[in-house]
């Protein structure tokens, strides 16, 4: 990546049509800009689920990223009135699954706002999985982090949540799920042209 110089704006001021772009979008800190904006952005659906009333619940979230591999740690960012984030505040524990392409309905299931989001239909029965593992376990998962909350901060209408990974599941490999522009995506595996 090179840092934009004179030369190349002197290059945008004599030949605009050559050097400069039309800007599909030119805002500040706009909300509704902002929005657009992330709406570009593809990447995997996740579903974070944890316990409500002694009954898994889930709740499709955009916002997940690993934040360090030693310890293991995570990121993911909840609306601070929902039931999940009261949930993790509560049991300061989760689980981030990573959802596959045969889950299309679970994410679409979660993602209703301000409805019930229990997920016992979705969820692999406890004796199929490892005693550690300690929050709900998704159907079909990509893979699944069990995570311990270490760190909580509000930030305006958010929880953002740093999680301690103790444990990982992830079955035989399948395709992910993914989410841009507004919709369900699937990737394509791209091969690099061998020089």
């Amino acid at each position: 990546m090179r840092n934009f110089t004179n030369e190349d704006l002197a290059l945008c001021n004599d030949r605009p049509e050559e050097y400069c772009r039309n800007w599909e979008l030119d805002a500040g800190p706009d909300t509704v800009a902002f929005r657009s904006a992330m709406r570009k952005v593809v990447g995997g659906v996740t579903v974070i689920t944890t316990l409500h009333e002694d009954r898994p619940w889930g709740m499709t979230v955009s916002a997940f990223t690993p934040v360090c591999m030693d310890p293991p740690t995570l990121l993911v960012c909840v609306n601070r009135d929902t039931v999940t984030a009261n949930c993790i505040t509560k049991l300061q524990r989760f689980a981030v699954n990573v959802l596959s392409q045969d889950q299309l309905a679970i994410s679409q299931f979660c993602s209703r706002p301000r409805e019930d989001k229990f997920v016992e239909e979705f969820v692999v029965p406890r004796c199929e999985h490892p005693d550690r593992i300690h929050m709900p376990v998704l159907q079909n998962s990509l893979i699944t982090f069990d995570c311990s909350a270490t760190a909580t901060l509000v930030v305006n209408s958010h929880l953002v949540v740093m999680g301690r990974v103790t444990s990982v599941l992830a079955p035989t490999a399948k395709k992910p799920l993914l989410y841009g522009e507004g919709q369900y995506m699937h990737g394509v595996e791209l091969q690099m042209a061998v020089a």
